[in-house]
């Protein structure tokens, strides 16, 4: 089910969107599928007394930019062995 709903972007991001990914629906309702996969995982933790802030996040960002790229094979076995926490759509680390 869905519903229509009317919301209004900077002509910057607007721009983006439409060059780049198709439907401006389809890439708003990834973006927020991500963003509550986030949120469902900062409130598990915090439930675990880990409590994960927007600076420690853009912390990790940065210094995981400094590494170098990890192959599509340790990709693989990376999101093999996420799957085995079993989130809805098989992706824990979206």
């Amino acid at each position: 089910m869905t519903r229509r709903i009317t919301i209004s972007l900077p002509d910057d991001v607007a721009e983006y969107v439409e060059r780049s990914h198709g439907t401006t629906s389809g890439f708003i309702a990834d973006v927020l599928r991500r963003k509550m996969r986030a949120d469902g995982l900062r409130a598990r933790w915090a439930e675990h007394g880990y409590v994960v802030t927007d600076e420690d996040v853009e912390r990790a960002r940065r210094r995981l930019a400094e590494q170098p790229p990890i192959t599509d094979e340790q990709h693989d076995r990376n999101m093999r062995w996420l799957r085995q926490f079993g989130d809805d759509e098989g992706s824990a680390a979206a």
